[in-house]
């Protein structure tokens, strides 16, 4: 199947390290099973590699946006 996205290549299944950035802060997703294009790294991923994949994902951006806010500012926001 060629890729959908740019129709350049066909796609590879494969399970990869995929690299994930949110605010400038960098993780890499292990172990993602899915159909990879050579020509632009687009992936497509089946429904249940998708929500782990997901939830991988927003449990780091919980990660990186806790490590942002400072706790005062949160504790002077409450009072109010």
């Amino acid at each position: 199947m060629k890729c959908p996205i740019c129709g350049a290549a066909k796609l590879v299944h494969d399970t990869r390290d995929v690299p994930y950035t949110y605010k400038g802060e960098s993780t890499v997703l292990t172990q993602v099973t899915g159909d990879f294009c050579p020509a632009c790294d687009e992936s497509i991923l089946d429904a249940a590699e998708s929500r782990r994949t997901m939830s991988l994902m927003l449990a780091f951006n919980k990660q990186v946006n806790a490590a942002m806010v400072n706790p005062d500012f949160i504790a002077s926001v409450r009072k109010k």
